[in-house]
């Protein structure tokens, strides 16, 4: 189904990373081959939608003076199909720090448990710990930087999150006294 831009609601735009290379690259792509995977959306309203997956591409579109996008309607609410987007994805894995939003948001905007996260998404409670408290834990100014690309030091947020305070000593690094 084509949509034009009034009907799109993205309220989920702040997930993702949005590295200036990536948004060149979309671009050319349509440029050259034009829309050939519809972005995924939910009816909200008559006649609107909220894009779930897709904003890459509809941005890209948008700034080439598209009036309108290719859309596959999902038979889920909105939780649902964050859900299933994040299962179905395949072209591109996450870093920490957009798992961490998106856990964020399915727990503060949709009521989800950590626990509940977790078992949902097939991870370990400990999992969906470290990507919340990333997120909690580095300012907000950070986040919006890194949110935007405009940070060279986004691999170390993943990195951070996947660090472990080492648990026992072995003989053998013990200082000597």
């Amino acid at each position: 189904m084509e949509l034009e831009w009034h009907q799109l609601q993205m309220p989920y735009a702040g997930l993702r990373i949005r590295s200036p290379k990536d948004r060149a690259r979309w671009a050319a792509t349509l440029l050259e081959q034009g829309q050939r995977d519809p972005v995924l959306v939910v009816a909200c309203a008559e006649g609107r939608y909220v894009l779930i997956d897709g904003y890459a591409r509809a941005e890209a579109l948008r700034r080439l003076g598209r009036d309108t996008v290719e859309a596959v309607v999902l038979p889920f609410g909105e939780r649902e199909a964050l859900l299933f987007s994040y299962g179905a994805e395949t072209n591109r894995s996450r870093s920490a720090l957009e798992e961490g939003w998106l856990l964020r948001e399915l727990k503060d905007r949709h009521g989800m448990d950590p626990r509940g996260l977790a078992q949902t998404l097939g991870r370990s409670p400990s999992w969906v710990s470290r990507r919340l408290g990333l997120v909690r834990a580095l300012p907000e100014s950070i986040q919006d930087r890194v949110r935007r690309g405009r940070s060279a030091r986004m691999r170390r947020c993943d990195r951070w999150s996947r660090w472990r305070a080492p648990t026992s000593r072995t003989p053998s690094a013990s200082p000597r006294l």
